[in-house]
């Protein structure tokens, strides 16, 4: 079993890495923008596109290799600690108890790990892989636009420029799943890790169970659940059949289905819990807290749930600015002008300006109903290496835009 704080804490630094692979498609994308240069022959112009457009996909397949070597052994590494967690969790009510002098994983539990982790790190990489055809795309896309605003007469080749550049950074780094859906790279890594894992602890905690004989289960429950999941979340369960005023776990949590217990982005789990021994996890007042509105915004009494939906949308409007300041601060050193970059200059300083206003509500919000901020959704962590050498590190664009906006004001 593993926590419902674990599991959203657990893959903070990898989506760091995440971060800096989206911050670095952004900049290909908006560098090679500049590069294919200003609309004077329609045809050449096309050409240089397609040369341009050919160069973005290279240098995007090579950082998707990179961040590939170190995603695998991130990934290995956090199953390893999710797993420990996890059987530790699951054996402390008899450890407690002193039923058992120690829990550990088995043989078989730690070939279901190494081989789940395997296939995770497989599913990532090939997710991640799409992005690079889906940048391609999104950079076409773009300049198609632009080049349409300039034969218009309606805009200056500069204009379109930096339009072109914002909405694909707004539009940020996707990937492609086999349906034809798309999702934001970050969102589907951290769906795909959320899910791998918690999947994964729970097959070990089935095995667990059935190695001690273990005739019940007990669900974890967290603040801001979906309304589905408050039915059973924090509550017991009898693992076969029901009865003695227990229902069965199977068909009250929808274990095993993509929206139930430990299905896509679920942050419940469950152990087993023995009647006599384990001590409930939660108290009636408890669980009716979490969906009790609680929180005054702004007149409004609002449930941890639609704190939380509150807080993504600013946290999604935070990183969309952060994406813009990193396209304009690589299409500024790539630009082929003073006009040019002159433009793009004034366009980073606007937008450091908004970014300082939405990282503002953010934190309003938070004060006024008691939140805390998580940094993880909003900021851009350092990578390191196999020997430990930082290799991708410095000052974030975003706190680029913070400098640039207090310079601008002295």
């Amino acid at each position: 079993m593993l926590t419902p704080e674990y599991l959203t804490a657990f893959s903070n630094g990898y989506l760091g890495m995440v971060d800096n692979l989206n911050e670095q498609i952004v900049r290909d994308i908006a560098r090679r923008m500049v590069k294919t240069g200003k609309v004077t022959d329609t045809a050449k112009w096309q050409i240089k596109q397609a040369q341009e457009s050919g160069k973005l996909l290279n240098d995007i397949v090579k950082e998707v290799g990179k961040f590939s070597g170190f995603s695998d052994k991130e990934i290995l590494e956090m199953f390893k600690d999710a797993g420990i967690t996890s059987i530790r969790n699951d054996g402390k009510p008899l450890l407690d108890a002193g039923v058992i002098s120690e829990v550990n994983l088995s043989q078989r539990m730690q070939e279901l790990l190494l081989a789940n982790a395997k296939k995770t790190s497989g599913d990532v990489n090939n997710l991640t892989l799409t992005t690079a055809a889906k940048s391609q795309e999104l950079y076409i896309h773009s300049l198609n636009e632009a080049l349409l605003k300039v034969q218009s007469g309606a805009f200056s080749y500069q204009e379109a420029l930096k339009q072109a550049i914002k909405n694909a950074a707004a539009m940020g780094s996707k990937v492609l799943y086999s349906s034809g859906s798309q999702m934001s790279l970050d969102a589907a890594m951290r769906m795909a890790l959320l899910t791998g894992i918690n999947q994964t602890a729970a097959a070990l905690t089935e095995m667990y169970a059935s190695d001690m004989g273990a005739e019940y289960y007990e669900t974890t429950a967290h603040p801001g659940a979906r309304l589905e999941h408050t039915a059973w979340q924090g509550q017991v369960f009898k693992i076969e059949g029901e009865g003695n005023g227990y229902r069965n776990f199977y068909e009250a949590t929808g274990y095993g289905t993509v929206t139930g217990l430990c299905g896509a982005n679920c942050r419940h789990s469950f152990h087993p819990f023995w009647l006599g021994i384990s001590k409930p996890a939660y108290t009636k007042e408890m669980l009716n807290g979490y969906t009790e509105a609680k929180y005054k915004f702004n007149g409004d009494w609002l449930t941890e749930y639609e704190c939380s939906q509150i807080m993504r949308r600013y946290e999604r409007q935070i990183r969309e600015s952060k994406r813009i300041l990193t396209a304009y601060d690589s299409a500024i050193k790539a630009a082929i002008d003073a006009e040019t970059e002159n433009l793009l200059k004034e366009e980073f300083q606007k937008e450091s300006v908004k970014l300082k206003s939405k990282e503002k509500r953010l934190k309003d919000f938070c004060s006024e109903t008691g939140h805390r901020i998580d940094t993880s959704r909003t900021q851009v962590y350092a990578v390191k290496d196999q020997n430990g050498n930082i290799v991708n590190y410095g000052r974030s664009t975003g706190m680029k835009a913070v400098w640039a906006n207090r310079k601008a004001k002295k």
